[in-house]
C-alpha cells in the first residue's frame, strides 16, 4: 500500500499503513544519531513500539526510552523527559503514543534548547516568553485518531501549581515529520476511538467557526475543514463499531490529522470549557469535548448558520434554506454523538454546585475566548448543566431537549 509523501510548512507528512518504519531513515535525515523516544508504559505492554524498535534497529541507530508519560501530563513530566535526554546523550526525539504523548515529546525537544521553565511559556499568563531556539529535531508518531497534536504547533500539559491546563503554542512545537500510521489505531476500544475521534471533530468545527474564522476566512483552511469534517462524519461511528476495518480507520486519521493543522485558526468554548474540565475533574480530553460539543454547534447556531449550512452541504445534507441547513447540521451532530454513546460530565461530577465556579475558569481560558459567540458565565453554567444531564441523549425512550 503506497504512502502519501507531503511537505507541510516545516513538517514532512508520511501518510499510510507501515509509515512508522520510515522513522530511521527520517532521523538521519534530520541529522540525528540518537533519539529520545518519548511514550507511555501502556503503549509499551501493547507492542505497539515494535514498528518503531524494528526501525530504529535496521537503520543502525541506538536510542533511549522515556516511558512515564501519564495522561494530562504535567510540566514536571517534560523536565524529568528533558533531564534523561541530557543524560544519554540524545540529540533528537520521537513521540509515539496519544496527545499527551505527543505534546511531552514537544515541549521536551523545545525545552532541550531553551532556557527558563517550560511554565514561563503558558499562553495564560499576560507575560508569557517565547522560545527564542529552535527545538531539537522531532518526530510525531500519532497512535490515536484525535488530537492531531503531529500537525499543529499547540500542547497543552498540565500547571500543577495553579490546579489548570497550561496551553502552550509555538512555532517551535512543529514536528518537523510526522508519521501517520492507521494501522496503528487497529483494535482501539470503541470508548477510546469515540472520544478521540470527537476531539478530532471539534478540532475541524471550531477552527471554522472561530472568531479568526470569521473575521479572516481563509480559503485552503475552509477547504481542509470540509473534508475532515466529511472524513470523520462518515468514518467515525462505524470505526468505532468495527475497530478492526481499516478503511474506516484511514478516513478517521485523515479527519484526525486535518484537525491537528487547521486548529491554527483557532478553537472554541467546546475545547475552552473542556480544559477546565481536564484540570479540575481530570476529566479525559476527549470525554470533555464530546459531552459538551453537540451543546457548543447548537449555542453557535445563529451566529455560524452561513458556515453550519456549508458544512451541512458538504456532509449532503438537506435544507431549503441557510437557516434549515444550519439547524439541520446541530442536529445530525447530535444524534452522531447520541450513537457513540459517551459518558456525561454526571460521571466525574457527582454534585452541580461547582459548575459555578468551573464556569468562571472556563471563561478564562484562551480557547473559550476564540468562540464565535462571546460567553457570559451564565452560558458556560448552562453548557456545563447539559453536560452534566447529557441531554443529547435518549432518555426514558424519548429525546431530550
Amino acid at each position: 500500500m503506497s504512502i502519501t509523501q507531503i511537505q507541510i510548512g516545516q513538517t514532512r507528512l508520511l501518510f499510510g499503513r507501515d509509515s512508522v518504519k520510515g522513522a530511521a531513515e527520517e532521523v538521519k535525515r534530520l541529522g540525528g544519531r540518537r533519539p529520545l523516544v518519548v511514550t507511555d508504559a501502556a503503549l509499551v505492554k501493547l507492542g505497539l513500539l515494535e514498528k518503531l524498535e524494528e526501525s530504529l534497529r535496521q537503520g543502525e541507530l541506538d536510542w533511549a526510552c522515556y516511558d512515564r508519560v501519564m495522561p494530562d501530563p504535567a510540566s514536571a513530566s517534560v523536565d524529568e523527559a528533558v533531564r534523561l535526554l541530557r543524560e544519554e546523550g540524545c540529540d533528537c526525539v520521537i513521540g509515539i503514543g496519544g496527545g499527551s504523548v505527543m505534546d511531552t515529546a514537544k515541549c521536551t525537544a523545545a525545552m532541550a534548547a531553551n532556557g527558563g521553565s517550560l511554565l514561563d511559556y503558558d499562553h495564560a499568563n499576560t507575560d508569557y516568553r517565547e522560545f527564542e531556539k529552535g527545538s531539537l529535531p522531532l518526530i510525531s508518531i500519532p497512535t490515536t485518531a484525535g488530537t492531531g497534536s503531529e500537525l499543529s504547533p499547540y500542547a497543552v500539559i498540565t500547571n500543577e501549581q495553579a490546579g489548570r491546563k497550561a496551553t502552550i503554542g509555538s512555532p517551535m512545537l512543529y514536528a518537523d515529520a510526522a508519521l501517520v500510521d492507521p494501522s496503528l489505531t487497529l483494535g482501539l476500544p470503541k470508548g477510546a476511538t469515540a472520544a478521540t475521534g470527537s476531539d478530532a471533530l471539534a478540532h475541524c468545527i471550531e477552527a471554522y467557526t472561530s472568531v479568526k474564522s470569521a473575521a479572516k476566512p481563509n480559503l485552503i483552511i475552509d477547504g481542509l475543514v470540509l473534508q475532515g469534517v466529511n472524513c470523520l462524519c462518515k468514518a467515525l461511528p462505524g470505526a468505532c463499531e468495527d475497530g478492526s476495518n481499516y478503511e474506516l480507520r484511514e478516513q478517521v486519521m485523515w479527519g484526525s490529522t486535518i484537525g491537528g493543522f487547521v486548529l491554527q485558526y483557532g478553537s472554541g468554548a467546546a475545547h475552552g470549557l473542556a480544559n477546565v474540565l481536564g484540570g479540575e475533574l481530570h476529566v479525559p480530553h476527549g470525554n470533555a469535548i464530546g459531552m459538551l460539543l453537540p451543546h457548543v454547534v447548537k449555542f453557535n447556531r445563529d451566529v455560524c448558520r452561513k458556515r453550519y449550512a456549508r458544512l451541512a452541504a458538504g456532509l449532503g445534507l438537506l435544507g431549503d434554506s441557510e437557516e434549515a441547513l444550519a439547524k439541520t447540521f446541530a442536529e445530525y451532530i447530535r444524534e452522531m454523538f447520541r450513537k457513540l454513546s459517551l459518558p456525561s460530565l454526571a460521571s466525574w461530577l457527582k454534585e452541580t454546585d461547582r459548575i459555578s465556579e468551573l464556569a468562571e475558569l472556563a471563561l478564562k481560558d484562551k480557547c473559550t475566548r476564540q468562540n464565535c459567540r462571546p460567553l457570559t458565565r451564565e452560558d458556560a453554567c448552562c453548557l456545563y448543566k447539559k453536560a452534566y444531564h447529557g441531554n443529547y441523549h435518549l432518555q426514558n425512550g424519548n429525546r431530550s431537549e
